[in-house]
Parts: structure tokens; sequence; C-alpha cells
């Protein structure tokens, strides 16, 4: 196998791989990238078995030249180190039964390699086109919903995903942990297969992470994204990332959010968010919830937090529906709210001292986020 790629473009493939290479392995060939030429495209590759990434060079970009087809597996961490430290603008790689050859400029190098045939596939589905997304809007509907994730100590490991819910030309995607609930959907979507099925499918929050790390900004790039019973796939021009999905139930999600609300209160975004991140400094010294209180009166909420290191309190003038309320909520479940949301203004739908707040943008019925309130003891 012998080809040569510029540097700028062996970096990019190497940084955009290998973080799906594991850290530690039992299975020694899992720390390497695999590399494979063909007649026009060089393929690198790395998985932990849960997630798998593949990167494409095409020859015609001009960055690549392939003189022999060819593959092997490389230690990620030494080629990841040296690659960014390599004198040339181009870089030759040659390999001779267990041993690679790198050459740029006057540098060379030469290194151990693994049999590329002992290296696991990537794509592991009978690929049938699902739907069909813009890369932008899917990053921001990660954005909007991943923060709600339960960690990793919970009993339900299927709350650490994201659930991806395909159903009536509808995308949902939801994450929770018991306590919120963030659910973000896009029915307009940019463009659909033909006669795509419904499916269900719940992603590990670590591939999802990765997505959003690697897929582009800008308007105009699509990805394809394939769903099996164990298996989804997500496919751009250059990149296909593959994972497998978590097991396990998931909440009637639209069912929860239908709250009849006794109060609703319509303020400013950005006063609203600044007031409810001043009055966190001293609740999360203070008590383990990061306890605030809001108390609703007719044109302004009062947002407080009171405990032995201090007490605050803030006024947030606003437009308030229903009646006077006094409630308390933990306040980094509302910042992690607050900060998914860009619209100046939002609606916050309250269903009594012991009920949820929906938190909606104005105007907008997309993006929804639940969040239980905290038991307020008798001096309250």
């Amino acid at each position: 196998m012998r080809f040569s790629i510029s540097k700028n473009q062996l970096i990019t493939g190497i940084s955009t791989v290998e973080k799906f290479v594991p850290s530690k392995s039992t299975v020694s060939i899992l720390t390497g990238i695999k590399f494979a030429a063909d007649t026009d495209s060089l393929r690198l590759s790395a998985t932990d078995l849960e997630m798998g990434i593949e990167y494409n060079v095409k020859s015609e970009s001009g960055e690549l030249s392939i003189q022999e087809e060819g593959s092997f597996v490389i230690s990620s961490k030494i080629l990841s180190e040296i690659s960014r430290r390599m004198p040339g603008d181009m870089v030759e790689f040659a390999s001779k039964e267990n041993t690679v050859f790198i050459t740029s400029g006057d540098f060379n190098l030469k290194l151990p390699c693994f049999d590329a045939e002992d290296f696991p596939d990537i794509s592991k589905i009978d690929l049938s086109e699902t739907i069909v997304l813009k890369q932008r809007l899917f990053k921001e509907m990660i954005k909007q919903t991943i923060f709600a994730r339960a960690d990793e100590t919970t009993s339900r490991p299927q709350l650490t995903g994201i659930l991806i819910d395909y159903k009536n030309h509808v995308l949902n995607m939801v994450a929770l942990d018991g306590f919120r609930v963030a659910w973000r959907y896009e029915e307009q979507l940019p463009e659909e297969a033909n006669n795509p099925n419904d499916f269900r499918v719940i992603v590990p929050s670590s591939t999802m992470l990765e997505i959003s790390r690697i897929f582009k900004d800008d308007e105009d790039s699509d990805f394809k994204l394939y769903a099996a019973s164990n298996r989804v796939e997500f496919k751009t021009e250059n990149v296909l990332i593959s994972s497998r999905v978590l097991e396990g139930d998931f909440i009637d999600y639209a069912k929860v959010m239908n709250v009849e609300p006794d109060t609703i209160v319509k303020v400013d975004t950005s006063d609203f968010q600044s007031a409810v991140e001043r009055a966190n400094i001293i609740a999360r010294e203070g008590n383990r919830n990061n306890l605030v209180i809001f108390n609703i009166s007719d044109d302004f909420i009062e947002v407080k937090a009171d405990t032995e290191l201090g007490s605050i309190s803030d006024k947030v003038f606003c437009d308030v529906e229903g009646e006077k309320l006094t409630i308390a909520f933990n306040a980094s479940f509302f910042i992690d709210a607050l900060r998914t949301i860009a619209l100046p203004k939002i609606q916050l739908n309250f269903s009594g001292s012991t009920g949820p707040c929906i938190i909606t943008p104005e105007g907008v019925d997309n993006h929804k986020n639940f969040i239980l309130p905290v038991k307020l003891g008798d001096n309250y």
C-alpha cells in the first residue's frame, strides 16, 4: 500500500476519528486507526465497538494520490502527536508486511502496524435510506435537548441517551432525567427520502456529542440518517458515524408536556436568565438542591434565594395571567434550559405550586422544557 496525502488533510482526518479510539482496550487493534486506500479514495476508521467512524478523502480533491491500494492499522496516539509536527506539506505512507514507512520532506518514520483484516467493520446495518436532514438543524436539536439527559448513576441506562422519534413526518428529539424533560421537534424537514418509515431509537449521548462536534454549521450541508432495531448511522458527504442504540422505554413525552396552566408568565429571556443566574450564586453554595424561589405577582417575578451564606432577591417585570404563585426550582435546571433559547421572550406555564413548569420561546411550539418543582418547607 502506498499513498501521498497533504499534511492538512491528514491532520483533519486523524482529529476527526481519533476521539472514537478507546483510551484503553483489551483488544490491541482498537487502539489504532485503520487506513484503507482504493483507486480513488482513502478511508480513515476508528471504533470502540459501541460507536465507530469512517472519514473519507477523495483523490479528486487534489490532496491525495493513491499509488498502491491496500490497508493497515496504526497506533492512534503516536500518529496523532507526530502528524502535527511533520515538516513538509505532503506526507507519504508506504506499508510492507507489518511495518509502515512515513516520510515528509527530510523526515522519516517507521512504525509497526496491525493487519487491517482484523479491524471491525464500521457500518453494521443494511442501509436503506430513512431521512435526509440539515447538519446545522440536527446540531441545534442536540444542543437544545442533551443537557437534560440522566447521568451514568441512573438505574435506567436508556435515560443517559437521546431519543430520536420519527413519526408522521415529524422528527422528535427528547432527553430526560426524571426531574426535567427537553423536547425539540421539527415538522418541516428540509428534505426527506421517498416514503420513509417511522422509527424510534435511543442514541447514546456520547455519540450525539461527537456528532455535534463533527457536523457543519453552514446552511447547505445535509446528512442521511439510517436506523435499525439495534444500530443507527449518520452519513455526510465524507463521514460515516455508526452507533449502537440503547434498550428501554421513554415516557410519553407529549402527554407529560400537555399540562393545563393556572399561571402564565411572559418575560424577557435575558432578564429572567440573568436574575436566575445571580440567585444561583447564593443557592449553589447554600443548599444541595440549588434552590431558588419564584414569587409570581401581578406584573413581576421575584427571584430569590435564602441560605445561611446570605440571601438575594431580584424582581423581573413581566406579563402575568392567572393566579399568583410561590414555587421553587433547582436553579441549574432553569439555567440549562434558558441557555438553549435564542428568542428574546419566553413563556412559562405553571400548574400550581406542586406542578411542573413548561418553558417555551414565545410564539414557538416545537421547543419545550419541562421542569418539576422542589417542595418548599413550612417556613415559606
